[in-house]
């Protein structure tokens, strides 16, 4: 129920005449071609939507006769009609936005104001007093419009939830689906995606939020890294939980250095990214996932490694990590194993040197350290080791990284 004010004992008698007169079905006809045409009139691409202009007339039809009648009471009691409701729901069930409806009321607004002022003109001064008239319509006029919009805007809102609640549900299945292999018809996977090209090349990402109530974030962030490779209409799925799954659809294989690059710069807060190689394809789309999921494994969110590139971690990723592998990286490590910080500098400064290929200088430049520093570390290592070590090395490099990703302290 909303309050105003009631007519005063002179006012009331010129309503109940006034509605009266209003509620007969050829001026509410001509009301409602008045208020709707000048809807369509303002808005003419709503007209070329089957149906969609009956539905407007009819809602003008049913609020000025729900007005009318509530128009002589001594208070005010607003309801939504059912005709709006559903001119609300339609409007959110075509995926049309939401400024569409508001603009519906606004013209009717300036329509309602417009008739006012007419009425109010015609009516003999005599009778009645004007500025009580204008001040009585339109604070109930006023009232029910600004009530309409607010209803109107809660059921538009809900339909929406409901209708991207579905959409987002159907999407989900029909990924698990590809992944599955239950979905391997190009046109058909394409389709079940809501157009999302199948034959492009892929680019998966999975990201991971530490705290399951902020995955509200997920989006956000996977949105930017989008934005940032050139991949303007992502596909991205909600599997629930703490995960949020993407893929960058694009012609040619982007450049993902550039998100490496920009991870340092983007606020992640808490979140880890794994990113797989970029494979054209249904059969990419689903190799690509597969790699982001491996790549999310080692994904540190509170490390610079929060974005993993799966090209980057690989092999390690392929090894995973089992009693075995562990074996070959305690054989290969020996007391290298140990999570002192000393022990920890001399590890990174073995595996800048073998990553750049054995060079002191290239790994000195890379830890911004002096390569008598390096040389010194390196002694250290042989030391711990009991052995020389070979400028490169793919055994020693491999246990390096795999004691790096899975079982740093």
């Amino acid at each position: 129920m909303v309050s105003s004010e009631s007519a005063s004992s002179d006012l009331a008698p010129w309503l109940l005449a006034y509605v009266a007169e209003q509620a007969q079905p050829e001026q509410v006809g001509a009301w409602v071609d008045r208020v709707g045409g000048a809807i369509l009139t303002e808005i003419p691409e709503v007209a070329e939507i089957e149906g969609m202009g009956d539905a407007i007339r009819v809602t003008v039809r049913d609020h000025w006769v729900a007005f009318l009648g509530d128009l002589t009471q001594p208070e005010q009691h607003f309801r939504l009609v059912d005709a709006a409701q559903r001119l609300a729901v339609d409007v959110a069930d075509r995926q049309l936005p939401l400024e569409i409806l508001i603009r519906f009321y606004r013209v009717a607004q300036q329509e309602v104001w417009e008739y006012a002022r007419e009425v109010i003109s015609a009516a003999p001064p005599d009778e009645i007093d004007h500025a009580e008239l204008l001040i009585h319509f339109w604070n109930r006029a006023g009232v029910w419009l600004d009530s309409s919009i607010t209803a109107s805007i809660d059921v538009y809102q809900a339909a929406r939830s409901r209708v991207l609640a579905g959409a987002a549900a159907q999407r989900y299945e029909s990924v698990r689906a590809v992944l599955a292999g239950d979905l391997t018809d190009p046109r058909e996977a394409s389709s079940a995606l809501g157009g999302y090209p199948i034959s492009v090349h892929h680019t998966a990402l999975v990201l991971s939020v530490t705290d399951p109530e902020r995955a509200g974030s997920l989006e956000p962030l996977a949105l930017e890294l989008a934005r940032r490779v050139g991949a303007p209409h992502p596909l991205v799925v909600k599997p629930g939980g703490r995960q949020l799954w993407m893929w960058l659809g694009t012609r040619d294989a982007p450049d993902l250095t550039a998100l490496a690059a920009a991870s340092p710069k983007l606020s992640h807060d808490s979140i880890a990214v794994g990113v797989g190689s970029s494979t054209q394809g249904i059969v990419g789309f689903v190799a690509s996932h597969r790699e982001a999921l491996g790549a999310l494994r080692v994904a540190n969110p509170d490390a610079p490694s929060w974005l993993t590139l799966y090209v980057d971690v690989e092999l390690p990723v392929l090894l995973g990590c089992s009693s075995d592998v562990d074996r070959f990286v305690a054989r290969q490590l020996g007391p290298l194993t140990a999570e002192d910080e000393g022990t920890q500098r001399i590890r990174e400064t073995l595996a800048a040197y073998l990553d750049n290929g054995g060079s002191a200088e290239e790994a000195a430049r890379l830890l911004v350290v002096h390569r008598n520093t390096i040389r010194y570390r390196l002694g250290q290592a042989e030391e711990m080791l009991g052995h020389p070590i070979a400028k490169l090395s793919p055994q020693l490099s491999t246990a390096l990284r795999h004691h790096e990703l899975f079982h740093r302290s």
